[in-house]
């Protein structure tokens, strides 16, 4: 949880580039990580974030400071990443698939952490990125980030037993790739 208090919120409300810096700093890690989640293209995530911090930025003047800060700000990068989605759904399928692939050949070129849960949460990530980018964005919005199949119809204006589909195909896709991979880290 991000600890924001009411002093740094109206410094970065008056412009005060030391606080807004701060806010950054202290949002970084939570921004990234569900940008993380829903971009496929790595050269996309620093300028999702960066969005996604300019609309919290944005939005504090509105922001309710009985509520914790960190669901707050998750809510608007999750909205920001969406809205990224949706850019790239309206894409070509062709282009998308492309982006995709050269996204997760870049990743496979990285050095790897030999650090184990480094190593699960990697390979997790790279099986959400191998999923289709509706059924990702679905399994996301419902398995990490919460939100119920109702809502999420209502986000991605599909109907709830499409968005139960997507969870369950992801599942059954992630649970395949994640067992052959695990297959090929013990042979």
């Amino acid at each position: 949880m991000i600890g924001i208090d009411a002093r740094l919120i109206k410094r970065c409300i008056a412009s005060d580039e030391k606080a807004l810096y701060k806010l950054y700093s202290e949002c970084y890690s939570l921004m990234k990580g569900i940008a993380l989640r829903y971009v496929y293209d790595q050269n996309d995530i620093s300028d999702v974030i960066n969005r996604g911090f300019v609309k919290i930025v944005k939005g504090l003047k509105s922001y309710d400071q009985t509520q914790e800060f960190s669901p707050w700000a998750a809510t608007v990068m999750i909205h920001e990443s969406l809205d990224y989605v949706r850019k790239i759904m309206r894409q070509k399928p062709k282009q998308l698939e492309m982006k995709k692939e050269l996204s997760y050949q870049a990743k496979e070129s990285v050095e790897r952490n030999t650090a184990d849960m480094q190593y699960d949460a990697e390979h997790l990530l790279q099986a959400l990125n191998q999923l289709p980018p509706k059924t990702r964005t679905v399994f996301n919005l419902f398995a990490i980030d919460g939100y119920s199949h109702d809502e999420i119809s209502k986000q991605l204006k599909i109907s709830s037993g499409t968005s139960k589909w997507h969870v369950s195909n992801a599942r059954e896709k992630l649970k395949i790739m994640l067992s052959t991979n695990m297959n090929k880290i013990h042979s």
